[in-house]
């Protein structure tokens, strides 16, 4: 998986790439997607910080964007959002597979009666 930040208007320090880092791994860790590439922008218009971030899947692409007065705050919105999309994405994923055999026999059965 490939992570790429850029900072418009202002540089990334250190601590900063860290942290973004490890809020993009920590959404990522428990979901079983096939993550390419992660890209997230930041920027800053006088005092107004937005984040945004995009996840590309296998098949999918995922956008969100936060905003607010302190970065840290905006990069936690965009990955609160992003990590409901990629849960609903499971989900659909999940639920989409067939049923395993003897649990669509015991179906057809109780539909019979």
């Amino acid at each position: 998986m490939n992570i790429t930040l850029n900072g418009r208007q202002f540089e990334i320090t250190a601590t900063i790439r860290e942290y973004a880092e490890g809020k993009i791994n920590a959404v990522l860790a428990d979901k079983s997607l096939n993550v390419t590439n992660v890209s997230m922008v930041m920027d800053r218009e006088k005092s107004l910080f937005t984040a945004d971030l995009v996840v590309n899947c296998k098949y999918h692409v995922i956008e969100a964007k936060g905003s607010d007065f302190d970065l840290y705050k905006a990069i936690d919105a965009a990955a609160a959002k992003v990590d409901v999309q990629l849960t609903r994405l499971r989900e659909k994923i999940r639920d989409h597979q067939a049923a395993p055999m003897r649990d669509a026999e015991a179906i057809s059965e109780n539909a019979e009666k």
